[in-house]
């Protein structure tokens, strides 16, 4: 009584559809059924035998281009040593550079009494040199000069580097413009105006004009390499400090300084030799007892040129070399 009728026509065995369906057909399904998951399906058409065939499926294409092989240059890149006549053009900018440099050191241990007329190996004008007070006066002078120079343009350049980040970006870039004025400004230009500058104040040249006047084309000498030392310090480093209750004169003093000393070494090693080397602007500022050694070798050279100006020249070379490899060093210390 409750059993329900089911024609025979929708009853069905699975595994019997299974063994007689052909392998091709299910074979047709399956592919038929993946397809459908990743694409659009296509109809397909019946043929005559009875067996479906599927019509080619659209190919999609990705939304990436493909990546196309780098173009090559229109030129063809050789290292700059291939290029005709290089080696020789090398060997003769280094001539014209150092050639000069190496006979005025020869010529320092002449022993005649012109200075490009050899007579013989002598030390006699080293002698005269050390000895002379001209020369040792002058050389006091300059000395001084660069010392204090070198120090006050330090210490307001490390000023400014420090506290730079407090100011707005207008700010910083209008006293960077100004500080940085004197590199491009000419010589001549600014030792005009700070000669009439000092006019102005009722001051005359001498000694601390000149130092003035050397501190300000100092301190741009100074500031390139303390920026580029800074700008590779990593700001974590002070963030954290200050996170962790360190006071301003506590970060400066224990972290930035020993992290810029190499840039200060570097920026106060050339503005020494900017200082000690200038001419044009001390030749505004120069007065009776304060004569630095290049005023007094241009004063030299005017009377005539004798041995005793290639010592000093061989000295103040010594000096640069000496400076030159001290800073080569603390740069390859510091890279280590």
């Amino acid at each position: 009584m409750g059993e329900t009728f089911k024609p025979e026509s929708e009853s069905f065995n699975m595994s019997e559809l299974i063994m007689n369906s052909s392998p091709d057909a299910v074979g047709a399904a399956d592919s038929e059924n993946s397809r459908s998951l990743t694409s659009t399906v296509t109809p397909a058409t019946v043929s005559s035998g009875g067996s479906a065939t599927v019509s080619s499926l659209p190919e999609h294409t990705s939304a990436v281009p493909s990546r196309q092989p780098p173009s090559k240059p229109w030129f063809k890149r050789e290292p700059l040593k291939r290029f005709p006549g290089f080696g020789f053009i090398s060997v003769m900018v280094m001539a014209f550079l150092y050639l000069p440099m190496l006979i005025v050191v020869a010529y320092s241990f002449n022993g005649g009494n012109q200075a490009l007329l050899w007579k013989g190996f002598s030390l006699r004008w080293y002698a005269q040199v050390f000895t002379s007070e001209a020369i040792i006066d002058a050389t006091l002078v300059s000395l001084k000069v660069a010392i204090i120079a070198t120090f006050l343009s330090t210490v307001l350049a490390l000023a400014f580097v420090l506290s730079a980040e407090q100011l707005s970006r207008t700010g910083n870039a209008l006293a960077s413009l100004i500080l940085d004025a004197p590199i491009v400004i000419p010589e001549i230009v600014m030792g005009v105006a700070t000669l009439s500058f000092i006019r102005l104040l009722g001051m005359s040249p001498g000694f601390w004009p000149l130092v003035f006047a050397h501190v300000t084309f100092c301190i741009p000498f100074v500031l390139m390499p303390l920026r580029a030392r800074l700008q590779n310090l990593d700001p974590a480093i002070t963030e954290a400090a200050a996170d962790l209750g360190a006071s301003n004169a506590t970060i400066i003093m224990k972290i930035q300084l020993p992290l810029l000393m190499p840039g200060i070494l570097s920026g106060a090693l050339m503005a020494f030799v900017t200082s000690l080397d200038d001419f044009m602007i001390s030749n505004f500022l120069t007065s009776a007892g304060s004569t630095t050694l290049p005023i007094y070798i241009f004063g030299l050279i005017r009377k005539g040129i004798n041995p005793s100006l290639n010592v000093v020249a061989t000295l103040l070379l010594m000096l640069a070399v000496v400076i030159a490899v001290g800073t080569s060093l603390m740069q390859r210390k510091e890279d280590a």
